[in-house]
Order: structure tokens, then sequence, then C-alpha cells
């Protein structure tokens, strides 16, 4: 279809409310309220997708925020229940994690509400990634464009809502611990870019993943419901030694993620190796989701 059609001249199904299907990814919806000419027709190269769609920031910048807004309509406080709802969260869990790990409530709740916000952008980036295709089938189907912006717009998306959930770190560490709020803090920009950057390739190749292979997606919401587990994020890192510190601390990709992001809401500065593994899973993965985005982007509507 031409991306200059316009929207009474696309099909019904192109045309239709969002399904409950589409709640966990971009919904079409939203991509739909933006104007068709703005979805540039299907480039001829993955780089040129990935630049064009970066380069379109007022696009999936719209597409993110219009989700959101979406997702909460006709609700009071809007996007503010999931800062609510890990409040309650981190309430409860602080009051019995202090105990079984024989800390301080002052020292544990800030290190339990600053490892569950980024864990929460971190998994909704990952589990929102492997369905982001999925969920858009018929837009795929139906509208040419790069399909870069769909993984732009759901990392700026879970940014809005990490910013949300920072109402919930911010007063419990200023009651608690002020003294986080130290010059280390200022860290937390670099780290958030990091993230975000790993957060495009984790979509597309994920998106594509779970595409292709529909058992993948239900994989990747079991393995992160683990991991959430076994990665320090209800216990301190230090707990574990020998070993299990060495698998479930050093070799975890995802308490690096977390640790660029969770040293500096502590008012430290993340070690090198954070620093280290978090750019070796940049070069890493980028290169791998590239590649694969590059042998098999024009599959990507006949999977749909």
């Amino acid at each position: 279809m031409d991306a200059r059609t316009k929207p009474e001249d696309w099909p019904v199904a192109a045309r239709g409310e969002t399904t409950a299907r589409s709640r966990g990814s971009l919904s079409d919806a939203a991509v739909r309220s933006t104007s068709p000419t703005a979805l540039r027709p299907l480039v001829t190269t993955a780089a040129e997708d990935l630049l064009r769609g970066l380069v379109n920031r007022e696009l999936w910048a719209g597409l993110g925020w219009r989700d959101v807004r979406l997702r909460y309509r006709r609700t009071v406080i809007g996007p503010f229940w999931t800062s609510f709802s890990l409040a309650f969260y981190v309430l409860a869990v602080g009051a019995v994690g202090a105990g079984l790990w024989n800390q301080p409530l002052r020292e544990y709740l800030p290190f339990l509400v600053s490892g569950m916000v980024a864990w929460q952008l971190i998994s909704s980036i990952v589990v929102e990634g492997g369905a982001m295709f999925l969920f858009s089938a018929t837009l795929l189907r139906e509208v040419n464009f790069n399909y870069s912006i769909l993984a732009y717009a759901l990392v700026w998306r879970n940014f809005i809502v990490f910013l949300h959930n920072l109402v919930v770190y911010a007063p419990i560490t200023l009651l608690l611990a002020p003294q986080d709020f130290s010059p280390a803090f200022l860290l937390i920009a670099p780290g958030i870019v990091i993230v975000l950057a790993n957060g495009v390739w984790v979509a597309i190749l994920f998106g594509m993943l779970c595409l292709r292979f529909r058992d993948v997606q239900q994989l990747i919401v079991n393995v992160m419901q683990i991991a959430l587990f076994v990665t320090p994020v209800f216990w301190p890192p230090e707990s574990l030694n020998g070993a299990r510190h060495f698998v479930f601390v050093k070799l975890n990709p995802l308490f690096h993620m977390i640790e660029i992001l969770r040293a500096p809401l502590l008012g430290k500065v993340p070690p090198l190796s954070t620093y280290a593994a978090v750019a070796l899973m940049t070069a890493a993965g980028g290169a791998a989701a590239f590649l694969v985005f590059r042998r098999y982007r024009s599959q990507i509507a006949y999977w749909s």
C-alpha cells in the first residue's frame, strides 16, 4: 500500500480500534493516529532504515507518547498507576527483605527501589520487544515504513514510564538516604543512554525472532520471570561469594545493565568492569541485531 494513501482509503482492518493483544507493544491505534505521510516508504538497506527511523524523531516520539496515553485513557492518574504499583511492591517486599538479608530498612529500601526502577525499564523493553512485530502485524502487512520506528517508539515509551517511576525512588531516597544524591548521581544520564541504546537492538532482534518463531516470545517471558530472582535485585550482590558470585553476578548481563543505573541512583560510581561488560554487550548485540535485520528485514511483512 502506498504510504501516501489517505486514512479513509485504508482497509477496515487497518482502521480498527486497538485490540487486546496490542496492549503489550506499540498499539496500531497509536500509529494510525499519525499522518500516513509521516511514514516513509520501506528503504533498500537496513542501515538506511535505522538511520531514517532515528532522525524521524517527531514520529517515534509522538507514537510512544500516544501509546502511553491510549493505555491509560479514561483513568484519573494515567501512567502513575505503574508508579503506585511499584511503591506498594517496594514497601511490602522491602519490609520482608530487610529482615531476610539482615539489613537496616533505611539502607535496604533505597537499594530495592533503585534496583526495581532499573529492572522495570530493562525487563519491559525485553519482553515488549519480543512482541513488537507480533502486535503490529496488520500494520506491517498494509503499510510500508521504516521498521526501526517501532523500536525507537517502544524504547521511548518505556523511558517515559521510567521517569514516572522515579517519583517512587525520589521520596524514599530523600527520606532515608539523602546522601545518595551525590555528584555520582549525574552518571545516571550516560547510564540511561546506554540502556536505551541497547534497548533498540534488543527490540529489533527479539522482535524478529519472536515473529519468525512464535514460541520464543513465551520463552523470553519465562526467562525474565526467573531472571528477576537470580539477578541481584532483591538481594545484595556481595551476599554471594565464590563460584556462585561469579555465575550469578559477574557473568549476569542483566546485573551489569541494572548496575549502571542503580549505582548512580545510590550515589556510587559503577565499577569499570560493569562498563566494560556493557560495552561488550552493546557491540556484540548491536552487531548481531544489525546482521539479522539486514538479512531478514524484507521478510518481516511476510512473517507477520
